[in-house]
């Protein structure tokens, strides 16, 4: 079930889809690309564009009541990252990769103090990683937002940073990124990443008056990387 909650006048939704039937079909692989005749920037954005993909997994969780839906993203040593409401109370966890191959995973730790979770793969053989960057984001800067949004194939929506909000009040321990980005429910989880593809934040909820996205900076996510204190084993039923 999505959650609501009001944030200063503005309803927030958490962005991970509930009771969503999983897709009939697998996940196509991107489109070959042809670098005759094309612009060099014009390929290696395209590169960048299926590399973020190829990191980026759908995230299925049966829970104690519910279903859930999200995205999350690979690192290396077989760490998954998502949001701590995707997996809230796992009896069952399973991955899919962009091209539709199923990865099967375990809950390694849910923050206290932010929307993140960590999964651990049971088998990391062969699954391209992601690469996370230490400089925060700038005002302004264009950004990509990856994911799987309603549950279908990835998408990369390009965006811009809109500036950073106290996150307090949506119980983050520091400030988050607003984001101009279209993003929907089965975003939850997904990487937030650079022009080169680094991730420089985890999409976490949307201001739905707005249409802006909030996105964990990846700052907090390495401090809990860093700091295995603030994670504990996630809810029984």
């Amino acid at each position: 079930m999505t959650s609501w909650r009001r944030w200063t006048g503005i309803v927030v939704a958490v962005l991970a889809a509930a009771c969503v039937a999983p897709p009939a079909e697998p996940l196509g692989a991107p489109a070959t690309i042809e670098v005759e005749d094309r612009e060099l920037p014009e390929v290696a954005a395209e590169s960048t564009e299926r590399r973020v993909q190829e990191v980026t997994v759908r995230v299925r969780s049966l829970g104690c009541e519910q279903f859930g839906l999200g995205s999350g993203f690979v690192l290396p040593g077989g760490v998954v990252v998502t949001n701590r409401h995707v997996v809230g109370q796992p009896r069952e966890i399973t991955l899919n990769t962009w091209d539709g191959r199923s990865l099967s995973a375990d809950v390694a730790g849910v923050a206290t103090d932010s929307d993140l979770a960590l999964l651990q793969l049971d088998d990391a053989g062969g699954v391209p990683v992601a690469e996370l960057r230490a400089d925060p984001v700038r005002r302004g800067e264009e950004v990509f937002a990856v994911g799987y949004p309603d549950g279908g194939p990835a998408r990369v929506s390009p965006g811009r940073v809109l500036g950073m909000v106290d996150g307090t009040v949506l119980g983050e321990p520091a400030e988050v990124v607003r984001v101009a980005v279209d993003i929907a429910q089965g975003n939850s989880g997904g990487p937030l990443v650079d022009r080169e593809g680094l991730v420089v934040g985890v999409i976490f909820a949307l201001e739905v008056d707005a249409g802006v996205g909030l996105a964990v900076p990846v700052a907090t996510l390495l401090e809990r990387l860093e700091n295995g204190d603030e994670l504990v084993p996630p809810g029984a039923c």
